[in-house]
């Protein structure tokens, strides 16, 4: 993923005093524990070189979105069942992103992942790690024997290990070697050798897990090997939990998958594998050796060359074009890694409110700056990224089809020491506030948003009337609290993926029009509604804010049959509080929802400077609250 690189501003140049009035004074600790001065910098850069062990360091609140952990991290336990099946090796290069792209890196066969790291095959790889601010993992056969290519019973199930390893990437915790916040849809599998066929094999096995498959000088691919395998059920949604497995029953033989077969037999030794493969991703031959998937909606592709690549060229050409997205196209949409380089997007670091804080900005290229244009706040999950949740989204597409300004907004990189993780991205907002800490003001999140507002109608010409907000997960807590205490400046919201009951800050004479979204087996929420959950509770709360009438609730069906939606109306049947369940999905934010909630919402509600609510530019007045039971289950 191409990111623009930022410009770091030094507190005093950004606001023109001094730093100590920038800093907390609960944050100006001794230096020694901080990554500021030159004795740390001395130690990160060696850490970064791979020069010992990697280093832990201490959050820095001047450069919050740092990585802490930084260099090589050996012997990293690889668990499955509560058995040790093996170790791996991480390398995390200074500077980390939150939300950063990995490479696992399957070695050859009598090779570990440590003595494999330092090979020039895996400096190269660190290098590439280095320039592209991405995290390595290297991981080998058991005791740098022999990959179970043959599937032996009695041998370890590399599948599983290959698995438990992609998984403990994902994990933050404090008590976790090298842990780092990873992109689970942007996680790339390369194999060397043997490590190629294991990669062709398990990652097969493991097909959503994975935004590509990469096999260098492949050994070959036992074709039984993998008929036993492409009847297994992966799954479903990509780097979620285990939940719907057997529900869903998606066989690994039929996942569409970018693989790349570089100087491995593809059409003799292995051509099981690339039959495998062309026919997992129902490929057609585009020439060069290049095969496309005819699946609509996902842009994977099958490689085949002879020439050889150096780590750069595999990131450069292919594992660093390719993610995996949740989706409702199972297991998940295959896209290309979007350049948040090119024209219309607009990226922002400054210091706010005494944070160092970021934010995206999309324009679309209808604006001119003469005619007034709506607005779009989105933000994104815990310990995600805006990249993140503008890919996931594609809130940018809706914009620039629509002629509105869209804005990712950043949570910055706090201490979790609280939730056992380390810092990393977050909003504080509903449970989420008690994180701040003692010297944090946990409206702080709040006022940036506020801050953020004034920032974007000063830059751009924003019609007032047409601001809304959405988020997910963490973000969609957000969301709700900011539509809670900012209800004048939005209007309409849509929380993703988090139910929430309005808030004391809420203006009881104000109107905001909710929609919410829950998919069918969503992690952070319930999706049914029954009597006294937490999800009932949510939609009573705003049906009673907006005087809708529970009586007459419409139910609806889209996206065939994916949305199912109720529709709570107020007086003149405005739909001001609605509520989605997305069938066959996980707690994920998707396209096709922000392509809804424009076209059936936002768009059709406008705020007056008075704060009347518009819909369809007719006033909409409260109605009376009338509450039933009918369309929630009981206990």
């Amino acid at each position: 993923m191409k990111r623009r690189d930022f410009m770091k501003l030094s507190a005093a140049a950004a606001l023109g005093t001094t730093m100590a009035a920038v800093a907390p004074a609960a944050l100006a600790t001794d230096l020694d524990q901080t990554n500021g001065d030159l004795h740390t910098t001395v130690d990160r850069k060696k850490a970064s070189m791979g020069l010992g062990d990697g280093k832990t360091f201490a959050y820095d609140p001047e450069n919050p979105y740092l990585n802490v952990n930084v260099g090589l991290f050996h012997d990293v336990q690889v668990t499955v069942g509560g058995e040790t099946v093996g170790t791996a090796t991480y390398y995390l290069p200074d500077g980390m992103d939150p939300w950063a792209p990995a490479v696992i890196v399957l070695t050859p066969d009598n090779t570990t992942a440590q003595a494999f790291s330092g090979t020039i095959t895996g400096r190269q790889w660190r290098t590439v790690a280095g320039k592209n601010k991405i995290g390595v993992a290297f991981f080998g056969p058991k005791d740098g024997g022999s990959w179970n290519l043959g599937l032996d019973s009695g041998a370890r199930d590399d599948a599983a290990a290959l698995d438990a390893l992609y998984q403990l990437m994902r994990k933050k915790s404090t008590k976790l070697s090298g842990a780092f916040s990873m992109d689970k849809s942007h996680t790339a599998l390369v194999g060397y050798k043997e490590g190629g066929a294991a990669a062709l094999l398990f990652g097969g096995r493991w097909a959503s897990d994975f935004s590509s498959i990469c096999a260098v000088d492949a050994a070959e691919v036992p074709a039984a090997s993998l008929a036993a395998i492409g009847g297994k059920y992966v799954l479903p949604f990509p780097g979620d939990s285990t939940r719907a497995v057997e529900e869903e029953a998606i066989a690994a033989g039929t996942v569409d998958t970018p693989v790349w077969f570089i100087c491995s037999g593809a059409d003799t030794t292995n051509k099981a594998a690339l039959d495998f493969y062309l026919k997992a991703n129902r490929a057609d031959a585009k020439g060069n050796g290049v095969y496309a998937t005819t699946r609509e909606g996902s842009a994977a592709e099958v490689w085949v060359t002879e020439k050889a690549q150096c780590p750069a060229s595999i990131w450069k050409k292919f594992s660093g074009q390719f993610k995996r997205f949740m989706a409702m196209q199972l297991p998940g949409r295959v896209a290309k890694a979007e350049d948040f380089t090119r024209k219309g997007f607009d990226i922002h670091e400054e210091w706010v409110n005494g944070e160092l804080r970021r934010w995206m900005v999309y324009v679309p290229s209808t604006y001119t700056g003469s005619e007034k244009v709506p607005m779009v706040l989105v933000m994104h999950g815990y310990t995600a990224s805006m990249y993140a949740i503008a890919e996931e989204s594609r809130w940018y597409d809706v914009a620039e089809k629509n002629g509105f300004i869209v804005v990712f907004a950043q949570g910055l990189v706090r201490p979790a020491d609280l939730m056992g993780n380390i810092p990393t991205a977050m909003w504080l907002a509903g449970a989420f506030a008690a994180l701040a800490g003692k010297d944090t003001d946990p409206a702080v999140d709040l006022e940036f948003i506020n801050t953020l507002l004034d920032r974007m109608e000063k830059d751009f010409n924003i019609d007032k009337t047409r601001i809304y907000a959405t988020g997910h997960s963490n973000g969609s807590l957000m969301t709700w609290a900011t539509g809670c205490r900012y209800t004048s400046r939005f209007a309409a919201i849509a929380p993703i993926g988090y139910m929430a009951t309005p808030t004391q800050d809420l203006d009881p004479a104000l109107l905001l029009p909710v929609w919410a979204f829950l998919g069918e087996y969503d992690s952070a929420g319930v999706a049914e509604l029954v009597e006294d959950n937490g999800t009932v509770k949510a939609l009573q709360g705003w049906n009673a804010h907006n005087g809708t009438n529970e009586k007459t609730v419409a139910e609806t069906t889209s996206y065939n049959g994916a949305f199912v939606t109720k529709s709570f109306v107020g007086k003149g049947d405005v739909p001001l509080v609605k509520y989605t369940v997305v069938k066959d999905t996980p707690h994920v934010y998707l396209q096709e929802e922000s392509v809804a909630v424009w076209e059936e919402f936002f768009s059709r509600y406008s705020r007056g400077a008075d704060g009347t609510l518009y819909y369809d530019g007719t006033p909409v007045t409260a109605g009376q609250h009338q509450p039933s039971a009918d369309w929630y289950a009981a206990k």
